[in-house]
């Protein structure tokens, strides 16, 4: 009988790509309402309506409503909030 191949599950977490990728950030998104930033270098706007995140290699800015940061770590940056927009800036 052949071996079934295993399938993850809805909630495990797959292995992050970032150390294949490189220096590239990692972004999950949890619909429009969390999204969690690795590979952040620093924030460089936060208000209500607008936040930027430093990367080695962008800047990402995110745009809504009621935005605020849930948690920063050295490199790790945790938004919630109504996003409406996602812009990468070079």
């Amino acid at each position: 009988m052949p071996k079934k191949k295993r399938i993850a599950d809805r909630n495990e977490r797959l292995p992050s790509p970032m150390f294949d990728m490189g220096t590239m950030p990692y972004i999950e998104m949890l619909g429009n309402r969390r999204i969690t930033v690795e590979g952040s270098t620093g924030v460089l706007l936060y208000d209500s309506e607008s936040i930027k995140i430093n990367t080695c290699k962008t800047v990402i800015s995110f745009c809504g409503r009621g935005m605020t940061l849930k948690c920063i770590s050295s490199s790790c940056v945790e938004i919630e909030g109504f996003v409406t927009d996602i812009n990468f800036l070079s």
